[in-house]
């Protein structure tokens, strides 16, 4: 292993199965289990040497103890995590009934139904076993998805900064059941897709992303159950949402812990112990002033910043249209209308608008026929069992 200033402590170090270079001890405080525990770390290893570890969350408990050297180490709290602690639900019904309202089950309930009405989907966990071509489907779509979210929010998200690594050491993790992948399709499209570490009895979600145009049937909130749901029957003890304040993710925990960076260092080289306590100062401060940043919105005016430095990526993803429905029961088909498939990338556009018209006419998509007409302007029409539905699309 190259020795590197900075590491991630999920990928480089948990992942890499390189624990016992650097924590002679860590302990889930949650579950009370041992996750690793050895008299001594390498004091060679880290002899002259310091180690800036990114994201370790505070409910491990870590130390590090040497043999012959004097290693130290500083932690620097950062981000809140959340948590989901699965220990006492023996059911996805039994975790919902306690830690989610009357109200939000309900809602859920409805949106599960109506996509099962609507759409019929599949689901599929990927866990253990995945071919190559099913792998490299995913993966692609992921960041096909992942990059049409943040056109839509105008915003920018450093995960497709790390696609490339995530695609080249997540197809081994998968067949070796260190990942899993959960995926919803609608026939062979994916339309929502949860990519996950495992690390003992903890399922780590690292990436979440769905199909915008499926924003109707709240794809985030139903795949979540479904990560729910596996996670409980296959006996794990938590689920690790990560840092970020996403309304899912306050939704859901029910519980939160610090994200900490770990500074691990050789205490008798002078050079380096002057440089470790120069990097801890600043880095107290900076997470420090974080709250008060937040709370003068820099950070979104950061990521607005990037998206536009980023603009390239978006290109072809902006919305240049908009769309005027009308569901009167007068509709009738003009006769210059043509039978059209959404299938076609031509009419990809339409997609949004024809999955709200599913979702709030309660109709099954193989018993909807879409039609397109030009006469005097661009206009489409909906015609199902129950419902019909016209949409006049205005470019801008």
């Amino acid at each position: 292993m190259k020795k590197q200033d900075r590491l991630h402590f999920g990928i480089d170090i948990l992942d890499s199965e390189k624990v016992a270079l650097f924590y002679s001890k860590l302990i889930n405080q949650e579950t009370d289990h041992i996750f690793h525990s050895a008299q001594y770390v390498d004091s060679a290893y880290l002899k002259n040497s310091l180690f800036l570890i990114d994201d370790v969350p505070n409910y491990l408990e870590s130390e590090v103890v040497s043999n012959g050297a004097d290693i130290k180490i500083k932690k620097i709290n950062t981000y809140e995590g959340s948590l989901i602690n699965l220990r006492n639900y023996g059911n996805l019904d039994s975790y919902l009934k306690q830690e989610i309202s009357p109200q939000r089950r309900s809602a859920l309930k409805r949106c599960q139904n109506r996509l099962d009405l609507c759409i019929k989907p599949e689901y599929q966990i990927y866990y253990g076993q995945i071919t190559r071509a099913e792998y490299d489907s995913v993966f692609e779509s992921y960041k096909r998805l992942l990059t049409r979210r943040l056109a839509q929010k105008e915003s920018y998200w450093e995960e497709l900064d790390y696609w490339e690594e995530r695609y080249q050491i997540t197809f081994d993790l998968i067949n070796k059941k260190k990942a899993c992948v959960l995926v919803i399709y609608n026939g062979k499209d994916p339309i929502s897709i949860y990519i996950n570490s495992i690390c003992k009895n903890t399922l780590e979600i690292d990436v979440v992303t769905y199909d915008i145009d499926y924003s109707k049937f709240k794809l985030g909130f139903l795949a979540l159950t479904k990560v729910i749901e596996w996670a409980i029957e296959n006996k794990f003890d938590l689920i690790d949402m990560s840092k970020g304040d996403f309304y899912y993710k306050e939704r859901f925990r029910n519980k939160v812990y610090t994200f900490q960076k770990h500074i691990i260092y050789d205490a008798k080289n002078m050079a380096i112990l002057v440089k470790s306590n120069y990097l801890a100062f600043k880095l107290s401060l900076m997470y420090k002033l974080l709250p008060i940043l937040k709370n003068w919105k820099i950070n979104k005016f950061y990521r607005a910043y990037v998206y536009n430095r980023k603009k390239s990526l978006f290109k072809g993803y902006s919305n240049e249209y908009s769309v005027e429905r009308d569901n009167s029961l007068e509709i009738s088909l003009p006769e210059d209308a043509e039978l059209i498939q959404l299938d076609n990338d031509k009419y990809s556009f339409l997609k949004k608008t024809f999955m709200d018209y599913l979702f709030l006419s309660f109709e099954y998509i193989h018993d909807v026929s879409i039609y397109k007409s030009q006469n005097g302007v661009e206009s489409y029409f909906f015609i199902g069992k129950n419902k019909k539905e016209k949409v006049i699309v205005k470019r801008n």
